[in-house]
Parts: structure tokens; C-alpha cells; sequence
């Protein structure tokens, strides 16, 4: 396989990019990429078919029953996935999206629950000015191992298994987002991160 094209994010921002519809179109296709977020550098793809699911697991060398997080700028971009927010995750999301809170909520288009997080993200919201569907998020690291930023790395680490990195530099250092599991009447946080517990149960307090 050829090495990923590394394209710089303030050019595929541009709609002057002269290979943006190329490339545009090799992701509508089932390209999966590296791309920034406001945390860290995941590894993703549209989640438009299995196909691209199972290519981000063999990157990430990722057991498949670990689920990804998804990510929209928006929350209409899941309506595929048919999410069911109850009253409860829709005061969260009006509270804290687009920002670092991922909430795990079932979902009528299959037996799993999602996890799902909306971003202001450029990146993102570039993407999603294109195509109306969530990205594949996962960390840009080989599962098991710790996650290094530097740009060079992650490009040698990963340049001959996706199609495209999309370099935004070094990014600022910040907390991953808080991850939480809705369930009736209650919630459980599965990882800690920029949004705390506190802040949590003081929205469902002031919405309920």
C-alpha cells in the first residue's frame, strides 16, 4: 500500500484546495484517515458501512467488542444511527454540546448502545458540511499502547494503513472528554475527563 497523502488542515479547510474534491471523494468511498480533534489525533473514518469499521480496528489492532466513539458537529448527522435520547441526555447535550461530554445512549438501528459526541471541532464541521453522518473517533495510537502526539510519529506509525493524514500540528494539550453511560433515572461515568461529575449532576438538577 502506498503511503497516506499528509495534508495540511488549514489547506483542506480551504475551498481553493485544489485536491479537495479528490479527496473528498475517496472519503465518501471508505477512506479512513487521521484527523485532529479539539483533544487528541484519532484515527476514523464515515460511519457509512462495516467495511470501514473493520478497516479502523485492524489499524488500531483493536478487539472489536471495545465500541467507538462517534463524532458530528452536529447532532441531526446521527439520525441514521436512530439514537433515542431520553429527557435526561437531551438536557446534557443542550448543557454541554458541542464540547467533551460523550454520552452512551441506546439505539433503535441496532442492538448496541452508541457512544456519541457532538464538536465545534473545524475539522469536523468541514467534514460534515459534506456528508450529513457521524465519524468513526478512536484514538490514533496501536491499542494497548500509550498515545504520542508528535505528528512525525503518528504519520511513520500509521502512513502505510489509512489513506490520509490530515496535519494540524502539535495540539494543545487538554483533557479527553468525560465519558457517560445514560440509563433510567441515573448515570455512570465510564471515563473521567474536561467535564466533571459535578458539573454533570448540577445540569440534571437545574433541568429535571
Amino acid at each position: 500500500m502506498m503511503r497516506a497523502e499528509r495534508i495540511r488542515l488549514e489547506d483542506f479547510l480551504d475551498d481553493d484546495f485544489e485536491n479537495k474534491p479528490a479527496v473528498l471523494k475517496r472519503i465518501e468511498d471508505g477512506a479512513v484517515f487521521i484527523y485532529p480533534t479539539e483533544t487528541i489525533y484519532g484515527i476514523g473514518g464515515l460511519t457509512v458501512g462495516t467495511s470501514i469499521f473493520q478497516r479502523v480496528l485492524e489499524v488500531k489492532k483493536r478487539p472489536p467488542e471495545n465500541p467507538f466513539i462517534l463524532v458530528a458537529s452536529a447532532s441531526n448527522c446521527f439520525s441514521s444511527l436512530k439514537p433515542r435520547f431520553s429527557q435526561r441526555a437531551q438536557a446534557l447535550a443542550g448543557q454541554f454540546w458541542p464540547g467533551p461530554l460523550t454520552m452512551i445512549v441506546p439505539c433503535d438501528s441496532s442492538q448496541a448502545e452508541i457512544a456519541l459526541r457532538v464538536t465545534d471541532h473545524p475539522f469536523i464541521a468541514e467534514i460534515n458540511r459534506h456528508f450529513k453522518t457521524s465519524l468513526i473517533s478512536t484514538s490514533a495510537n496501536v491499542s494497548g499502547e500509550s498515545y504520542n502526539g508528535e505528528p512525525d510519529y503518528i504519520y511513520d506509525l500509521f502512513s502505510e494503513h489509512v489513506d490520509y493524514m490530515f496535519d494540524a500540528g502539535v495540539l494543545p494539550r487538554s483533557q479527553p472528554s468525560t465519558v457517560i453511560k445514560m440509563a433510567a433515572g441515573s448515570f455512570e461515568i465510564v471515563r473521567h475527563g474536561a467535564i466533571s461529575q459535578e458539573q454533570i449532576e448540577t445540569c440534571l438538577r437545574e433541568c429535571s
